[in-house]
């Protein structure tokens, strides 16, 4: 299998070397350069500064079936787009849900993979979403995200506090500044799961929504999403996809990989 797509690669890029782009400077450079962003499960540090996760497994594949090194880059989440532009990165792989905002700025791949959107809540009891529209209750949204659109429409009466990424709103909860976050799953099962003793639960009813997550790449760049796209098929076809969001989307085995007070990030 390697060996059939790396000859496709090879063809794609010798039919059209007179537009250079990511996959043809990947392939002179021996390397794939990808841009990721910090948050658990995506990509996260061992003890040891490893980076592990979803979406670390899924750029190791892609480069190991393009014959290539991976060169990963950890990037804050509201500069990944800027740094993909930029050309320090061939590709974003980052949980990067497809929406019209980014679709402005960057050309993205079909999904990979999906993710509900849901509320995690500072309560010991159980609570459901309708009981968080109040202006008393102070949730935590990040900015730009599809889960900060559908969290203000579903719950209008409620107080929003924006942060720049997840980070800074995962701490805002911690230290009780705000009384919820919404983000796509797992974080907010994650959040519930890594509190001890147990300080959190995921708000009962409906997801918000759902988010399709797409590989981002530079406009123009028509022989890299062409491959991708290509890719993210058949690798969804072999199974390889499912089993890599089951392990880190659907589960916490992982978390026996890394500290137990390692925050999500």
């Amino acid at each position: 299998m390697k060996v059939i797509l790396a000859g496709l690669v090879l063809a794609v890029a010798t039919a059209s070397s007179a537009l250079a782009g990511g996959l043809e400077d990947a392939l002179a450079r021996g390397a794939l350069r990808v841009c990721t962003v910090e948050a658990a499960p995506f990509a996260l540090r061992t003890s040891g500064g490893e980076l592990i996760g979803h979406e670390v497994d899924i750029a190791a594949r892609l480069a190991s079936d393009l014959g290539l090194a991976l060169d990963l880059k950890a990037t804050p989440g509201r500069e990944v787009l800027n740094h993909l532009n930029a050309g320090d990165c061939d590709v974003a792989i980052a949980a990067l849900a497809i929406d019209p905002g980014r679709l402005a700025q960057v050309w993205m791949t079909n999904p990979y993979a999906e993710s509900e959107i849901r509320i995690v809540a500072s309560s010991k009891a159980a609570i459901r979403v309708d009981q968080l529209n109040s202006p008393d209750t102070a949730i935590g949204i990040v900015t730009g995200t599809l889960a900060a659109d559908l969290a203000r429409r579903a719950l209008p009466e409620a107080t929003f506090r924006e942060f720049v990424d997840l980070a800074g709103a995962q701490r805002a909860l911690d230290d009780g500044a705000v009384n919820a976050l919404a983000f796509k799953e797992p974080v907010p099962t994650l959040t519930v799961a890594s509190s001890a003793p147990q300080r959190y639960v995921v708000a009962s009813g409906e997801p918000l929504g759902r988010t399709a997550d797409g590989f981002a790449l530079r406009k123009g760049d028509t022989n890299m999403l062409n491959f991708l796209n290509g890719w993210i098929s058949a690798r969804r076809r072999d199974g390889y996809l499912p089993a890599t969001e089951a392990y880190w989307l659907k589960g916490l085995d992982w978390m026996a990989r890394v500290k137990p007070t390692t925050p999500a990030r």
